[in-house]
């Protein structure tokens, strides 16, 4: 701030938290944090004359001006629009994971522009938004990142984690919290990162009587896509599964008549929420027998060793959780996986698991998982293979004579 004056953000998700935590924060030793950072900040809060580096505070604005020219100002992501018409040079989020990543497509051209820069503090969350960063990160040249666990810091010891173990946090959340684990599953988190892992790792195998299934997610939203997902049996591995983006009814129809053919499917499972009805309709007029699925719906179907879940896509993918732990494979694919991790889930009044909404997790900065989705439609209903179905038919056929006598 010294070295180039203008204006600098230190950004929480929400205004309160950076109020809370900064602005009225105390550090262990009692004493005010901004008095610290900035010599001469209570002094000017109480409008006395002083030898610090602080000429002008508002509290209101939580801003902090400098006699050097540069201003200094807290604020939430959650509203980061309020402060358009300011031009920073640098910008701190703290709590990244927690954050509103909209803001940083808001901020990051203004940094360009200027030769900012930007710093993201966070703990991990799972494979949020913040993951990504991360992720990006590691791999740009432009960017910086380092990740720091308990052991690395000095700042724990060994005691002060087994203490934290012993008075009841999970493991799990201990390796969030203190090991900075983008890989540790979170206790809110539906399938776990095991259960992937391993489903990647597995040689698909399938047999010519097991059913063909598509489930067909269908694009609602400007960044949605929409996938064609193709499963036998266990194998939803060999199969490319496909993307379509901004295809409408029509066409997208005519993309999974082609799958139905292509792959002489069983059954097809199509979301018909919003425009997957049009879909829907445009498959039966074609002569195929798509089965549209509404997400909210009441569950109506589980497969063994399922858990009890509040609606019909939850329990879709409470199915697919189940085949994932039994055998099922699937390709060895980063965006699928993540995809798969993403979802958090809570319970609803009647303790039925309810997984989390698209919209919430785009709050979270998620985008959504189509091929999840698709690959969770495949797990709808059971399905008999037209195979199996063909030779039963046949098998009462030559048992019984047209006038329902029975053959020796």
């Amino acid at each position: 701030m010294h070295k180039r004056p203008g204006t600098y953000w230190h950004l929480f998700p929400e205004q309160t938290q950076a109020r809370k935590a900064i602005w009225n924060g105390i550090d262990k030793q009692g004493r005010r944090i901004l008095d610290q950072v900035f010599p001469g900040f209570r002094k000017a809060v109480n409008r006395q004359q002083g030898q610090g580096i602080v000429s002008r505070v508002s509290q209101q604005e939580m801003l902090i001006e400098l006699k050097c020219g540069s201003m200094w100002q807290m604020a939430g992501s959650d509203n980061y629009d309020s402060l358009v018409g300011s031009n920073p040079v640098g910008v701190v989020f703290s709590e990244w994971a927690l954050a509103n990543p909209a803001a940083w497509d808001y901020i990051r051209p203004i940094l360009l522009e200027n030769g900012g820069w930007a710093l993201f503090i966070t703990t991990p969350r799972g494979r949020n938004h913040a993951y990504s960063t991360h992720q990006m990160a590691v791999h740009n040249d432009d960017w910086l990142a380092e990740r720091l666990a308990w052991y690395d810091t000095g700042l724990l010891s060994a005691e002060d984690i087994q203490r934290e173990r012993d008075s009841g946090m999970s493991e799990n959340r201990i390796d969030q919290e203190y090991g900075c684990s983008f890989e540790a599953d979170t206790d809110e988190q539906f399938i776990s990162s095991e259960a992937v892992a391993r489903a990647r790792k597995l040689e698909a195998v399938s047999a010519i009587d097991d059913p063909m299934v598509l489930g067909v997610d269908v694009a609602r939203f400007g960044d949605d896509k929409s996938c064609i997902y193709p499963r036998r049996g266990r194998d939803a591995q060999t199969m490319p599964y496909e993307l379509y983006e901004k295809l409408d009814t029509m066409q997208l129809s005519a993309r999974v008549a082609e799958a139905i053919n292509k792959y002489k499917a069983d059954a097809v499972f199509v979301d018909e929420t919003g425009l997957g009805a049009g879909v829907v309709d445009r498959l039966r007029q074609l002569g195929f027998d798509a089965i549209g699925i509404n997400f909210g719906a009441a569950a109506d179907h589980s497969v063994d060793g399922a858990r009890k879940t509040a609606n019909k896509r939850s329990q879709i993918w409470e199915n697919m959780n189940q085949a994932l732990k039994t055998g099922l494979a699937i390709r060895d694919d980063d965006r699928l996986a993540f995809e798969l991790l993403a979802p958090n889930y809570s319970y609803d009044s009647n303790n039925a698991i309810l997984l989390e909404k698209k919209e919430d997790m785009k709050k979270r900065g998620i985008s959504s998982p189509d091929i999840a989705d698709a690959l969770a439609l495949t797990y709808s209903y059971p399905v008999i293979a037209h195979a199996i179905q063909q030779a039963e038919e046949d098998r009462q056929a030559d048992e019984y004579d047209p006038f329902g006598f029975r053959h020796n």
